[in-house]
């Protein structure tokens, strides 16, 4: 009988990854985030940002999340920002969301 880490390491990177990104999508919907899960990452939107475009249209704040170990940190699985800057360990959601809320807005 193997345990669930042994189960765990047994799980190609893709399938770690979507679920990872499944759990982090289920916290940011209980956040108040719109969630869309995509071939490689998590579609996070703050359909409440009062961010204004240069044309003063009221605009969407969004980012694809990706998730895949981070080769500084000793091969940890991570989540990333589009712009491939680490967010924060998988295993440390609540700072996930934190750093999250912090570029995107918290949602009203």
């Amino acid at each position: 009988m193997s345990t669930p880490e042994q189960e765990r390491e047994e799980q190609s990177p893709a399938v770690e990854s979507y679920v990872r990104l499944k759990m982090l999508g289920m916290h940011l919907k209980a956040h108040g985030f719109t969630i869309h899960q995509v071939a490689g990452g998590l579609v996070v939107r703050n359909t409440t940002s009062t961010a204004r475009s240069c044309c003063g249209a009221r605009g969407v704040a969004a980012d694809t999340i990706t998730c895949r170990p981070h080769e500084e940190d000793g091969g940890r699985y991570w989540y990333f920002t589009s712009w491939q800057q680490p967010i924060a360990e998988t295993e440390r959601i609540t700072d996930a969301l934190v750093m999250i809320k912090g570029y995107l807005g918290a949602p009203a």
